[in-house]
């Protein structure tokens, strides 16, 4: 292992240069990730890859979203800890546990306050498409508030940087991510089609989010860090 558990350091995450600026950025960009993956989810047309991943399961299991994606970055944060805990900071804490328990409440605030209907039928095929435009385009620019605060990676994100780097001779940085991403969702639905959990309305999309959102993550967080953080690599 080239680096050990010695090398993680709350202390050197919290005296960074500009830390509360930051910690705002990261700190809301995860809980907007949150509500606007509510919206993909209540559509079901697809999400980012790691979210299909979990849903998926945790509909196979009967779980909460909430609970089963605490279960599996408690798992992946565990291998990065051990591999690469260079990788950790602030933020994966917050994106381990915040994101999938605020999707879980605005799943169930939309389920009281939003009608049925919007969601599960085409009859207001315009409205969902508007829903699922707008929570995609403003989860990625979370997304990118989030990556770009350098404050630590998620679990999942965190993984995809060591198997980045791991074949770094072999591939570029965005094929490596493609392929992750990839087998995250096959293993998503495989399990949703042992089990039964209906995932044909949201596979499509969620590959075709898995393949793009690594790049237009890239690309809104070369904006953001220009020219709104303004926070220096």
């Amino acid at each position: 292992m080239k680096n050990t558990l010695k090398e993680f350091s709350f202390k050197k995450m919290i005296f960074q240069p500009q830390f509360a600026k930051k910690f705002c950025c990261m700190f809301f960009g995860i809980l907007f990730m949150g509500f606007f993956l509510s919206f993909l989810i209540k559509i079901n047309w697809g999400t980012d890859p790691a979210s299909f991943h979990n849903k998926t399961i945790s509909l196979a299991l009967g779980w909460t979203f909430g609970n089963w994606q605490l279960l599996y970055n408690t798992v992946c944060f565990v291998i990065v800890l051990l591999i690469n805990c260079k990788l950790i900071g602030l933020g994966t804490f917050f994106n381990w546990v915040l994101i999938g328990y605020t999707a879980d409440f605005f799943c169930w605030l939309w389920d009281r306050t939003i009608p049925a209907a919007i969601f599960s039928t085409n009859e207001y095929l315009a409205i969902k498409l508007t829903i699922f435009i707008l929570a995609l385009l403003l989860f990625v620019i979370s997304a990118a508030f989030y990556m770009n605060a350098q404050l630590g990676l998620s679990p999942y994100d965190a993984l995809a940087r060591i198997f980045s780097e791991a074949t770094e001779k072999h591939m570029p940085h965005f094929a490596s991510r493609i392929i992750y991403d990839m087998t995250i969702v096959a293993i998503g639905a495989t399990v949703g089609i042992i089990f039964g959990v209906p995932i044909k309305t949201a596979l499509p999309g969620s590959i075709a989010v898995g393949l793009l959102l690594g790049p237009a993550i890239q690309l809104v967080g070369t904006f953001v860090n220009k020219h709104i953080l303004k926070i220096e690599s």
